[in-house]
């Protein structure tokens, strides 16, 4: 397909432009999502803050330090310890009921449960091991505050536990204004219709901190974010065909599956507060959704870089020029690479990999890296002086230290030869590159040598023979006729040897081998009919006793003394 100058000048401008767009699109989605995410951890902060002073990092008590049993720590743990096993009556006991009726305890606790599942997160790491909770907070002694939820009106209310002491002990419990809340608390929950339908077993806790049920509705949720993402991709397409007619079809093939993920990651976001996601679980299901999200990225990267490099060779200079469509297709290749690498790393930080200390320990030790990688600079390197000297392409008939075959790919490392056994061989370009290479592909005609023997005949019919070959080369078509060379080169005892050397017109291998035979057989009629013979090597034995002394003549040497050879008398 080709396209004017001016056309093919302009393509790749539209298409730089749509990349551009669609590439600031996704990013501006990206940061939308992360600002969400941030905002959806205001209450985790908030009980980061209550549970630690604002010198946190010097007054903090150390993470092995033992939990006393009437502590927050303590009666926090147990606390989340019995709500997820669902016994709710023992985890009454750390409510303080005495404003509300006891019996109502375990629906207290269970709801509870439930809105700090879905507003606040407790890390009971953080809270203090010691009997009277953290003094060094601001708070009064024996009361501390776990963190924020939203009320009815949207504004935050503090959870607080308190110490309390009674007959059985002391321990901590949440305080009588916040269990005058809990109901206020869960009937302003999203999900509160899903928590009373749903069956026990559903409720519980599965892996990375979701319910049962939350994982079952992972799937329908993902689904309906491909099923909208593949509505929008579609409206996408026909809007960019509207905006960009000349190279719609081939630039909506193209990105038909990043878009697709890229607004199916979109919906899914969108749709994530419908699970109502602990803060533990809402992270990590985020961080998968933005990974995907980054995939869809580097996806449409990655595709742009095929369809850039298809419009650039689509210029008439382009394909004028063999070394540039060479140069463009290793281009092509090295930029792909690159957009994997960086998404790998994208990828890997975003699910929360030590990316940084990856890249830390890469710089550390990279004088031993650069010491390794010496051989694949070197072939880097050579790729790229082959793309640009050009000794041979894809698809040449090559003969390289005494390997013949097909250029079948010529990578970043390595090319590929197939030989003519049809196996595969495969070089280094750095050592490929200082090779003796014979590029056969490249020759536009191919060279005709025979050394014929003669037996020993008369000069005139010699004579006779060289013309009748000379005339047989002239009447061929094919034969380039300024290059004809037939002649005597010498004379030996079994054979008169005639030097035969001319060009053909043809670069094709078996177009070669084909006109060959044709010319050896025609050579082989000249002589026939001139009365000459192709010459035999002959040996002659004498035999030492004189009574007996005969000549043997046989060929070859080796049957002379053969039993089944008659002598020949002298």
């Amino acid at each position: 397909m080709s396209f004017e100058p001016r056309l093919s000048a302009s393509c790749p401008r539209r298409f730089t432009l749509a990349a551009i767009a669609f590439s600031l699109s996704l990013c501006l989605v990206t940061l939308y999502a992360r600002t969400s995410r941030s905002q959806s951890g205001v209450f985790a902060s908030n009980a980061v803050k209550s549970a630690a002073s604002s010198d946190a990092s010097s007054a903090a008590p150390p993470l092995e330090e033992k939990a006393a049993p009437d502590s927050p720590r303590f009666a926090m743990s147990e606390f989340t310890r019995l709500t997820r096993s669902g016994d709710y009556e023992k985890a009454a006991r750390y409510l303080d009921l005495s404003t509300v009726d006891s019996s109502d305890g375990p629906v207290l606790a269970k709801r509870l449960r439930d809105v700090l599942d879905r507003h606040l997160f407790v890390d009971v790491e953080k809270l203090s091991p010691n009997p009277h909770g953290n003094t060094d907070d601001g708070s009064p002694p024996d009361r501390d505050e776990l963190g924020n939820v939203p009320s009815v009106a949207g504004k935050p209310e503090p959870v607080t536990i308190v110490r309390r002491v009674d007959r059985s002990g002391a321990r901590w419990v949440f305080s009588a204004n916040t269990v005058a809340q809990i109901d206020a608390w869960y009937d302003h929950l999203e999900n509160r219709w899903l928590l009373e339908r749903l069956p026990k077993w559903s409720l519980r806790f599965g892996p990375r901190e979701l319910r049962w049920w939350q994982w079952l509705a992972l799937a329908p949720l993902m689904l309906s974010g491909f099923l909208v993402g593949l509505v929008i991709s579609r409206l996408s397409r026909l809007a960019l065909k509207y905006w960009l007619p000349t190279r719609s079809t081939e630039i909506s093939g193209k990105l038909r599956g990043p878009s697709t993920l890229a607004w199916a990651v979109i919906t899914s976001y969108a749709l994530l507060p419908w699970l109502g996601l602990y803060e533990p679980a809402e992270a990590f299901i985020r961080r998968g959704l933005s990974a995907a999200f980054l995939v869809a990225l580097f996806w449409a990267l990655w595709r742009a870089v095929e369809l850039y490099q298809h419009a650039v060779s689509s210029a008439h200079w382009a394909k004028n020029s063999h070394t540039a469509s060479s140069l463009l297709m290793l281009g092509a290749r090295l930029g792909k690479f690159v957009v994997a690498a960086f998404a790998f790393v994208a990828v890997l930080a975003e699910l929360g990999y030590p990316v940084t200390s990856l890249i830390t320990g890469l710089g550390i030790g990279g004088i031993a890296l650069a010491l390794a990688a010496q051989k694949t600079v070197e072939n880097l390197f050579g790729a790229f002086s082959l793309a640009i000297d050009q000794p041979f392409r894809e698809g040449d008939m090559i003969h390289v230290d005494s390997i013949l075959g097909t250029v079948e790919s010529i990578g970043l490392r390595s090319t590929r030869i197939r030989t003519v056994d049809r196996t595969l061989i495969t070089i280094p370009n750095g050592k490929l590159a200082e090779m003796r290479v014979e590029t056969i592909s490249a020759r536009d005609r191919m060279r005709f040598y025979c050394v014929l023997g003669v037996a020993h005949s008369p000069a005139k019919q010699i004579s006779q023979i060289l013309h009748g070959i000379e005339g047989l080369l002239r009447a061929n078509a094919t034969v380039v006729t300024d290059t004809i060379s037939v002649r005597l080169i010498g004379v030996t005892d079994s054979a008169m040897n005639l030097e035969i050397i001319t060009l053909l017109e043809t670069s094709q291998y078996p177009k070669f081998l084909e006109l060959r035979q044709g010319l050896l057989l025609g050579i082989m009629e000249v002589v026939e009919n001139t009365g000459g013979t192709l010459a035999h090597p002959v040996s002659s034995i004498r035999l030492s006793d004189p009574t007996q002394a005969q000549i043997l003549e046989s060929v070859p040497p080796e049957a002379a003394a053969s039993p089944s050879v008659t002598p020949k008398a002298s």
